[in-house]
């Protein structure tokens, strides 16, 4: 019985020693944060928004961090595209931020990425040179591939839209930088761009320095403004069978 008893209670007092000492390292490891690392390419705002995210965690032990929440936290910021997180040992926690890049300005003050998600920045730096475009509620997605499609199309014609904007019908509206507005209508966009590719290959492969409006809603045809006063008459006559 004793025999028993006695090695019944070595290998308790064995486990409770083996708890104890890794109790014991994990406190020696688990050492106060002393050192948060912010890399990414990021403005002052932006890095200093970071960092007060950051210290919501703090004071914490590098091993008992919770490095999920910072993560998740940051990755709630609509100008944050993707958040890396290391533990830098013995002291430090190193993150990596990637900004959200804005291709385009967004209704009034937010800014829109490439795949159409909506930024709202911490500012405005150099968002001015950026298009403008606008549209109905929830559109953000559908308007930037939109953007995106018609600006394939002017780009080996040299050309650059300074504004888009869509209705509450569909119908699309744009301006180009230093030229004309384009009128595409809701419907056939894919036939109204070819068409508008041929007009400026075709009818103005000097420019459209004259031009005013380009309206591509009709089915056979374009119509066409002049800046000069007296020739808006030639507009129906131009580019039939497009």
């Amino acid at each position: 019985m004793f025999p028993g008893l006695l090695r019944s209670l070595t290998g308790a007092t064995l486990i409770v020693l083996i708890v104890a000492f890794g109790w014991r390292g994990w406190l020696a490891l688990d050492r106060p944060i002393g050192v948060v690392r912010i890399d990414g390419e990021l403005t002052a705002a932006e890095r200093a928004r970071a960092t007060e995210i950051l210290s919501l965690f703090l004071p914490a032990g590098v091993l008992s961090v919770d490095t999920h929440g910072m993560r998740e936290l940051l990755e709630d910021e609509s100008w944050v595209d993707s958040v890396a997180l290391w533990r830098a040992w013995p002291d430090g926690i190193r993150v990596e931020v990637r900004a959200e890049a804005a291709l385009a300005r967004w209704r009034d003050g937010a800014l829109l990425s490439a795949r159409g998600r909506v930024i709202e920045p911490l500012e405005l730096v150099g968002a001015d040179a950026l298009p403008h475009l606008a549209g109905p509620d929830d559109s953000a997605e559908l308007i930037m591939q939109t953007f995106q499609r018609i600006a394939d199309v002017l780009r080996p014609h040299e050309l650059r839209m300074e504004a888009l904007v869509m209705d509450a019908e569909g119908s699309v509206h744009v301006r180009i930088k230093d030229g004309p507005e384009l009128v595409f209508g809701s419907r056939d966009m894919g036939a109204r761009l070819h068409r508008l590719d041929l007009v400026l290959r075709q009818q103005f492969p000097e420019g459209l320095a004259r031009v005013a409006r380009i309206d591509l809603r009709y089915d056979n045809g374009i119509a066409v403004a002049w800046r000069e006063p007296g020739q808006s008459s030639e507009s129906r006559q131009l580019a039939k069978g497009f």
